[in-house]
């Protein structure tokens, strides 16, 4: 019983010894942390202030904002285990340590922070455009450039989330870099109609568009004979905001122009005959 009562009495005198040695130590590093956070949020709020007054890209401005306040974080947790006194070397020995599986473990999310910063570089498109990704396949507005990932708003309102790696890594059609787009038609007439005519009542329909660009002359002209139709091609140039509703608004004037002229829109038809070969 002495023998227990003596060893409860040396972990006790430890357990002093080590709350006085730390316990100071570790209660000034929690205030540090918590005093630490509360001026990081209030840094980042100044630098959101920052960027929405000035000029700087918004794709740009939240990837700032994202990787600053990551650092900060870090910086923080740094100036806490050197207020505790704890050997910074032997935390980075084991941090290198396992880096290197963590590393291999994460290869997709270093290929994607890779893939954020070179999007964030060379700009192949930024917040607000209209972009088509041809590694899924999908298309919509970039709503936002993270670190990790990239955020598509499609026409029908969906939220696409993409992995910047692969689109750092595969071709990315960007609709609203230029200010102006060409729409590409084409249209089926029969073969009797006369060209001139057909030619004259596409001009007609192009000219009375208010949202085409009358500053560059319009293509008309036959592109293929077909199997049941003559083609015709239809290149005009609209404002790039203008695409969608230049192109329905044209195909359905057309046939509404067609129809006022007589000029027949030919469709796929098959003539079936039987022949009786009973006498």
């Amino acid at each position: 019983m002495d023998t227990i009562i003596k060893h409860f009495d040396v972990w006790k005198i430890k357990a002093l010894d080590l709350i006085a040695k730390y316990g100071l130590k570790l209660i000034v590093s929690l205030i540090i942390f918590a005093i630490g956070l509360k001026i990081i949020k209030y840094l980042v709020k100044l630098m959101e202030k920052f960027f929405e007054k000035s000029k700087v890209d918004v794709s740009l401005s939240k990837f700032l904002i994202s990787a600053s306040r990551l650092m900060l974080k870090i910086l923080l947790i740094v100036i806490v285990i050197e207020n505790l006194e704890i050997p910074t070397t032997s935390i980075i020995a084991v941090i290198g340590a396992t880096g290197i599986g963590v590393g291999m473990a994460l290869q997709g999310s270093l290929a994607n922070l890779t893939g954020g910063i070179l999007i964030l570089l060379l700009r192949p498109f930024k917040v607000g455009d209209f972009i088509e990704e041809r590694a899924f396949g999908h298309e919509g507005i970039v709503e936002d450039i993270q670190v990790f990932y990239t955020t598509l708003r499609t026409r029908d309102n969906k939220v696409i989330t993409l992995p910047n790696g692969n689109l750092s890594n595969n071709s990315v059609i960007n609709h609203s870099t230029m200010s102006i787009r060409r729409v590409d038609l084409t249209f089926g007439v029969a073969y009797e109609e006369n060209t001139k005519a057909v030619k004259d009542a596409i001009r007609q329909v192009i000219n009375k568009h208010p949202l085409i660009i009358k500053d560059k002359e319009p293509y008309i002209n036959i592109c293929e004979h077909g199997d049941s139709s003559v083609n015709y091609a239809v290149l005009v140039w609209c404002n790039t905001q203008d695409y969608l509703k230049v192109k329905f608004d044209l195909i359905e004037q057309m046939k509404i122009k067609f129809d006022q002229e007589n000029i027949s829109i030919p469709y796929p038809h098959m003539d079936v005959n039987i022949i009786n070969d009973n006498k």
